[in-house]
């Protein structure tokens, strides 16, 4: 399965700009040289100037020389110096856009860009025609330690070879912070079937990571977030942590964007919880207190408002390892205990309390 190649643009005219683009490391074939020969006022093949998407090229055939990078010129917009030379691999730009195209003597050479922005934004030129080259450099070679960076998340997870975005019938969204007691936060969830929510997701399968060191990875605290890509015979699922990601003993450093869906099916909430098999006690809700019994997985129980009335008193309290207690009204329902806006909460997802009743 071909990918495509992840690039996301963020352009404020009159503004701020801020630029994110990536693609892979290619290798030269053959050591043949690029036809420049070319009417450069002609849109460059391949491109959408509306499509940032189009812009780079993950399976590039053949490298520019270094002779030929040395001829871009200051002031050569975008479109030429892709005539020129071919598209890019990646872009390494935050608020100043550097395209970086690799050469076929195993160097790098980086390009940056500025938009121009014409007296008259109705001139007709889109985002990509208003780019030229203000700043041009050589880089060494790419080190090893970076050279993830010349790749994409699907090239470190395997499922994601193989898994075609039309088998994708659900994609879920989880974020919550890190380190804190479930009873100040909760984790956000939603669940999409959106074929604009499942496209977006699926491009993540496309976006750059770089190797970071263990250090920069291992950060105590900060925020996650996860998605789950859901088939009819299977559940996979990535998780950014701190927009980094631990694939075997290396940390990534997540260069592309996450988002939240846009029209999700179900949006709800679950607990904080330390371990996946945080315990917890279930009592009796009278006076003489009976104990139930020690159970697992408060993590697993997804809830959101529920907007009824308070149709009876609670049956049960269940009490956390994390300090939680939940009264049970029924196999769907519950308030938390101390909740001074005595919020109901309902059950949407498959485990509830029916264990109880």
């Amino acid at each position: 399965m071909k990918k495509t190649l992840t690039a996301m643009l963020s352009l404020l005219l009159g503004g701020s700009l801020l630029l994110s683009f990536a693609g892979c490391a290619e290798k030269e074939k053959n050591g043949n040289d690029l036809d420049v020969n070319v009417n450069v006022n002609v849109t460059a093949e391949g491109i959408d100037k509306a499509d940032p998407y189009t812009w780079f090229e993950v399976n590039k055939e053949v490298l520019p020389t270094r002779a030929q990078c040395e001829a871009i010129t200051i002031g050569m917009r975008l479109n030429e110096v892709i005539v020129k030379i071919g598209k890019p691999q990646r872009d390494i730009g935050s608020g100043a856009i550097l395209f970086q195209f690799d050469v076929s003597d195993g160097s790098v050479f980086t390009v940056k860009f500025l938009p121009d922005f014409l007296p008259d934004p109705a001139a007709g030129l889109s985002q990509y025609d208003r780019l030229f080259v203000s700043d041009t450099t050589f880089d060494a070679a790419v080190p090893d330690l970076y050279f993830p960076q010349q790749t994409v998340l699907s090239n470190l997870y395997p499922w994601m070879e193989t898994l075609e975005e039309g088998d994708i019938v659900k994609v879920r969204y989880e974020q919550a912070f890190i380190g804190v007691a479930p009873y100040d936060h909760l984790r956000n969830i939603a669940y999409s079937t959106d074929q604009t929510d499942i496209a977006n997701a699926y491009r993540l399968f496309s976006s750059p990571l770089h190797a970071i060191s263990q250090s920069e990875g291992q950060i105590d605290g900060g925020g996650y977030v996860r998605y789950d890509f859901i088939t009819a015979e299977e559940t996979y699922c990535v998780t950014f942590s701190n927009s980094t990601v631990l694939i075997g003993e290396r940390y990534y450093r997540f260069d592309g964007k996450l988002f939240e869906f846009a029209a999700p099916d179900v949006e709800c909430h679950a607990f904080v919880t330390f371990t996946d098999d945080d315990p917890y006690e279930v009592f009796t809700y009278a006076e003489k207190s009976e104990k139930i019994g020690d159970f697992y997985g408060l993590g697993e129980f997804e809830f959101r408002v529920y907007d009824g009335l308070l149709e009876n008193t609670p049956r049960y309290v269940l009490k956390s390892a994390g300090g939680v207690d939940l009264l049970i009204l029924s196999a769907d329902k519950f308030l938390i205990e101390g909740d001074k806006n005595t919020v109901i909460y309902q059950i949407t997802g498959d485990k509830d309390f029916s264990f109880l009743f």
